[in-house]
């Protein structure tokens, strides 16, 4: 009970702080910009302001605002940095909702927001303001607070099970999703193999850097996100995707070194 406590005052901590933002529920980041086609100016005279202009935005969902504090200018923003190029620019700061930075569900994932757009299986996501080649029940008109954008996981009718999507197999109308949850994110330690392990560690134990999952250099991995897509092989991040008994391990960046585990410590000391 201590360590799900704990865990969960972690997650409150970070959804907070992220960024270093002076804005509850938003992530800063200084000197960035990021273009949008759907967007909104407004004048305002603090970023509080411009915060407001965000969260009652109705011409569309607003995932970001940019504020000019010299300028008191405010840009609402239909995007945020996972799915937009950042830009620099001085004197300026980039507000990111954290729901939309979260790669994790809480509970059952009806606040997800993050981009997933695979099942468990690994089927592509159909479009949610597609008909083809499912007809959807669920769709960005009918359920206008569901955040039914492009094709990404989301838990419009309040699964137990957590999101997913109609896929684009037209032998498989919808499946789940693998979004894992917050609480593994937080945690740098693993329970048992650490299978379930989603922490950003990135060397071995010898100290050598871990390769990228989605790169074949300098050695071509048997384990791919494409073909593992439940084992979350994200950037360089030890995971544990074939259940190996002594934890999570990952490629390495040294040509004379394949493969080594990393050192990841247990929950439970």
């Amino acid at each position: 009970m201590g360590l799900l406590y704990t865990a969960a005052f972690l997650l409150g901590a970070l959804i907070s702080t992220v960024g270093g933002s002076d804005v509850e529920g938003y992530s800063k980041t200084e000197g960035a910009w990021i273009l949008s086609l759907n967007k909104r100016t407004y004048s305002v005279n603090t970023v509080a302001e411009c915060a407001t202009k965000c969260n009652t935005e109705t011409s569309f969902t607003c995932k970001s605002f940019i504020y000019n504090e010299k300028d008191q200018e405010c840009w609402t923003a239909a995007a945020n940095s996972k799915t937009h190029s950042v830009f620099r620019r001085s004197s300026t700061a980039l507000y990111e909702r954290n729901a939309y930075l979260l790669e994790c569900v809480n509970g059952i994932g009806t606040d997800y927001r993050g981009t997933k757009s695979r099942t468990n299986s690994g089927k592509i996501c159909q479009r949610w303001d597609s008909s083809y080649p499912h007809r959807p029940n669920f769709t960005p008109q009918s359920h206008p607070r569901a955040d039914l954008d492009s094709n990404f996981c989301r838990n419009p009718d309040r699964d137990s099970n957590g999101p997913w999507c109609y896929t684009t197999d037209p032998n498989a109308r919808w499946e789940y999703c693998n979004v894992p949850s917050c609480l593994a994110y937080i945690l740098e330690c693993i329970n048992g193999r650490g299978t379930d392990y989603r922490g950003t560690k990135s060397s071995t134990n010898s100290g050598k850097i871990c390769q990228r999952w989605d790169s074949s250099y300098p050695h071509r991995p048997n384990f791919k996100p494409q073909s593992h897509p439940q084992a979350d092989l994200d950037s360089n991040f030890c995971r544990n995707p074939d259940g190996d008994s002594n934890g999570p391990w990952c490629y390495t960046t040294d040509p004379n070194t394949r493969w080594e585990h990393c050192n990841v410590p247990s929950c439970f000391g």
